[in-house]
């Protein structure tokens, strides 16, 4: 029988209104910064993690994302594992093997990680007639050309590594798709699609099935059951929705539609799962991607990746919310790191200010780093103080990371402001320290007319 998510007197209602002070949606005039350039959406912590407590990460690729910026971060993560040996460099990237699309996928994971007697050993691995290689669609569509027994080994090593959850303080559940594929003769779900060569080779195996908000909140509790029966500290958890949208539909409908319902069922699910469970938080990590402006959230190749600047902004939010010292964590590093996102995203959305606002937070950080000087030094050129921009590159150039960037930016900005003969001083200079870099010089010159 359904019930509601909340259920509260309208007193308590209005008491709740009045005392949240993210009640009101933004608007240009009232809290546009929560929006624009990036969205920082507030989460609602329940629980507290020390700074040298460690996290395990699992589901989709946004959660390697995630994985890397809490280690940037200079958090202890004990689902990160780059060796597994020959066949996992095969991947040429390790962490790939973990992507885990589905909570059923996870779900799959986890059990045979934690009860290794589930685990369906030679059957999962799927054989194409004429072929040399196996594919384990639990692992993703990877070719594995190499003996069963090799795979069977490497197998165990993986599940080693997942095992690492049961102890692990902080757990992080990131949910990817509902577009799902079952193995009708194993009677479990799949990670991926199956090749069609193996659909040819048995047309009744395989079922496309699309996820219902009652699987979804299913596959949670079953999650959860699983992790209490093996943990061996209590639980904590976080629970994400990535922001990565499907590549493309098995349905018959526009991917954009079949993607939305994707991410809204599993969001509405977590919503639902969350009311019964003690220490278990959503993270608004979709909110913070999907509600940002377009052009800082993706990578600049695609629309489907999120930003690693903007992830790295994320979980310093995470930090900020849920680390009881952030300070004891390696704060340089973690402060460095976020420092530098929040440059660049704010550099990406041409919000020159915000690059200086930003660097002001941590000065001695930047004036360390060639990179973070020239961005600060752009931002300085675009709102017309380019005496400041001058003294920076200078600065910049004397660094011992200086590779030819700030003093080439020096020559442009003097050519910019009418300085032909301050741009001819520096033209020399380069050519004495950078003589391979005539490149630079022949193009600068012809552009500019200088003789």
């Amino acid at each position: 029988m359904s019930r509601n998510i909340e259920q509260v007197s309208a007193k308590e209602a209005y008491e709740r209104a009045k005392s949240n002070p993210q009640r009101r949606y933004p608007s240009p005039n009232l809290g546009a910064n929560r929006l624009r350039p990036t969205a920082t959406p507030v989460g609602r912590p329940s629980f507290q993690i020390s700074p040298d407590e460690s996290f395990f990460t699992i589901g989709s690729c946004f959660a390697r994302s995630l994985e890397v910026a809490l280690i940037n971060a200079g958090m202890q993560v004990t689902s990160h594992e780059v060796d597994l040996g020959i066949i996992g460099d095969s991947r040429g990237f390790t962490p790939n093997f973990f992507n885990k699309y589905s909570v059923h996928s996870i779900y799959n994971d986890l059990k045979w990680a934690l009860e290794r007697e589930t685990f369906p050993g030679a059957d999962i691995l799927y054989h194409v007639e004429g072929k040399s290689w196996y594919a384990d669609l639990q692992l993703g569509l990877a070719k594995l050309e190499f003996p069963v027994e090799a795979i069977l080994a490497f197998r165990t090593q993986y599940l080693d590594v997942l095992a690492r959850v049961a102890d692990a303080d902080v757990v992080v559940v990131t949910l990817g798709y509902v577009e799902t594929w079952f193995d009708t003769k194993l009677g479990i779900y799949i990670n991926t699609s199956p090749p069609l060569a193996l659909v040819n080779a048995e047309p009744d195996r395989f079922e496309f099935r699309v996820l219902s908000y009652e699987d979804v909140l299913s596959g949670l509790h079953d999650i959860l059951e699983l992790l209490e029966k093996h943990r061996t500290k209590p639980l904590r958890m976080l629970l994400t929705v990535s922001p990565v949208p499907l590549l493309s539909t098995f349905r018959d409908m526009d991917v954009l539609v079949a993607n939305t319902y994707s991410k809204s069922v599993q969001r509405a699910a977590i919503d639902a799962f969350i009311q019964d469970s003690d220490n278990i938080d959503y993270f608004p990590s979709y909110e913070f991607v999907m509600l940002s402006n377009p052009d800082v959230a993706w990578q600049d190749d695609d629309f489907r990746h999120v930003s690693p600047d903007l992830v790295a902004s994320i979980m310093a939010n995470v930090i900020d919310q849920y680390i009881t010292d952030p300070t004891n964590i390696d704060g340089e590093k973690s402060i460095a790191h976020n420092v530098a996102a929040t440059m660049r995203l704010s550099a990406k959305a041409k919000d020159y200010h915000g690059v200086i606002t930003a660097a002001e937070g941590a000065p001695d950080l930047v004036t360390r780093s060639t990179d973070l000087m020239l961005l600060l030094a752009q931002a300085h050129v675009q709102i017309g103080d380019t005496g400041t921009a001058i003294d920076l590159l200078v600065d910049a150039d004397n660094l011992p990371t200086s590779k030819g960037g700030p003093l080439e930016a020096l020559i442009n900005l003097a050519l910019d402001v009418g300085e032909i003969e301050v741009a001819r001083h520096y033209l020399k200079e380069h050519e004495q320290r950078y003589p391979k870099r005539a490149g630079f010089r022949n193009r600068t010159l012809r552009a500019n007319n200088i003789g």
